[in-house]
């Protein structure tokens, strides 16, 4: 009788135990995650103030076009995740290391300012920007295995929608800060002229690739906080595995069948997503002669979509899975970049309109995509799978993104519409990610997984 009450109260304590592991990684995610999303809308690939740093710096559409594909090449390092942990019994210090490396570059971005040769300047940003992505295409990898290890499966899409909707709000907020600033150099700082007595000195237009550079000073420096935030996360000992575990690791990956059907699906959307990747912005700052408050607000509309959505995809993700929640995001991907087609520089109000529907869709595309391979992969297997299919989806991605530079089209007619070469390629993309639901059709998902939420 009294061995029955210890096992109960063991039990009782293990699920105490487990509980509070859950809430002190919920916790300590959330807040690293704000730091790290406000350090990413600043200083990494994509962020509109890389786009309009080069923009500054005189950047061509091709150097545009390798911009956007250096991020996504940067994650066939990935696997390199799964190798620097598989003999580490834990893997906290390993990847706030190697992310933290990655993030500290980017305290060096606006050296290429002070080039002589402004095309040297684009170079040495475009390598620097390479090798900061890279290790922290690591780093993520690393993490993506160290929560999986820590959050239940049931869970995670609602974990994860919780947690992209606070940090994107957050990323927001810094974003439309920052933006404003940047913005106010091209108005000689008018509406601060209470506060400056001369802001037209101040605020001169020259002096706006400076304030870029303290931009990414600062993002550096949240980067690095959000790191030792991060080091409070709770880290579960790993069993340490032979090489021979870790070339098996990679060949049943490969081995399993359904989840070569989901490479061929990860591959086929993110070359279509590489389509016209690397022109969104500049086409709106170039093209369309919109400010970087406009872009924000953009931005903001797209991000506050997302926020609103994340709960909603967090929930039906849980419920009936992976798949279906792709399906829906592949029609509307699909759908977005038709709506570019009919902007013009007097008119671009549809895109308030696109930036609503492509900030609900790529919120529910963010937690399918981190969660598929995981739900496919099953318990322990999480990062190799993670690892292959960032890194083949990655390449992917870079090689269209490349492709559509080398071979930029020119304008041409629709109907009585001259499109812009951008639009064309805009259109191209639209097209190839509703064909992406061809090789979607072919992938399973398990059924414990899906039908989770209703048995619980």
């Amino acid at each position: 009788m009294a061995s029955k009450k210890n096992k109960n109260t063991q039990k009782k304590n293990l699920l105490k135990q487990k509980k509070f592991l859950i809430s002190r990684t919920y916790r300590v995610s959330i807040r690293e995650g704000i730091f790290a999303q406000i350090y990413g809308n600043l200083a990494n690939i994509g962020s509109s103030f890389i786009t309009k740093f080069m923009v500054l710096l005189g950047a061509t559409p091709m150097q545009f076009s390798i911009l956007s594909s250096l991020g996504q090449v940067s994650a066939v390092f990935q696997p390199l995740g799964v190798a620097l942990t598989h003999r580490l019994k834990k893997r906290k210090k390993v990847c706030i290391w190697v992310t933290g490396i990655g993030r500290f570059l980017s305290f060096f971005i606006g050296a290429a300012w002070f080039f002589s040769d402004r095309r040297i300047g684009i170079i040495y940003l475009l390598i620097l920007l390479f090798v900061s992505a890279s290790l922290q295409a690591i780093g993520g990898n690393i993490w993506i295995a160290w929560v999986s290890d820590l959050i239940p499966q049931n869970i995670r899409g609602r974990f994860f929608a919780r947690r992209n909707q606070i940090i994107s709000f957050a990323g927001l907020i810094a974003g439309y800060f920052f933006g404003y600033c940047t913005d106010l150099f091209e108005k000689k700082g008018r509406p601060l002229s209470g506060l400056f007595h001369n802001p037209e000195v101040i605020f001169n237009r020259q002096n706006q690739p400076l304030f870029l550079i303290l931009v990414f000073i600062i993002a550096t420096v949240l980067g690095i906080i959000g790191l030792f935030i991060l080091n409070k996360q709770p880290d579960r000992k790993y069993r340490i595995q032979s090489d021979w575990a870790l070339r098996e690791k990679f060949s049943e990956a490969f081995g399993n069948k359904n989840f070569r059907s989901l490479l061929f699906f990860g591959i086929w959307w993110m070359l279509a997503t590489g389509v016209g990747s690397a022109f969104w912005g500049p086409f709106m700052l170039k093209k369309l002669q919109m400010s970087m408050l406009q872009l924000q607000i953009y931005n903001t509309l797209s991000i506050v979509s997302s926020l609103l959505a994340y709960p909603f995809w967090g929930r039906f993700i849980d419920r009936y899975g992976n798949k279906t929640a792709m399906s829906i995001c592949v029609a509307l991907g699909g759908f977005n970049p038709m709506l570019w087609l009919f902007v013009t520089p007097e008119k671009f109000s549809l895109l308030w309109f696109e930036a609503l529907s492509s900030g609900f869709m790529w919120s529910g595309n963010a937690i399918a995509t981190t969660n598929f391979s995981l739900a496919i992969a099953g318990k322990g297997k999480e990062q190799t799978y993670s690892a292959i299919y960032g890194a083949l989806g990655g390449i992917a991605m870079m090689c269209s993104t490349l492709l559509t530079g080398v071979f930029f089209p020119a304008p041409q007619k629709l109907g009585n519409k001259l499109l812009e070469p951008e639009q064309v390629v805009f259109g191209i993309g639209g097209i190839l990610r509703w064909l992406s639901i061809i090789p979607l059709l072919f992938v399973r998902e398990k059924v414990y997984f899906i039908m989770n939420k209703r048995n619980k």
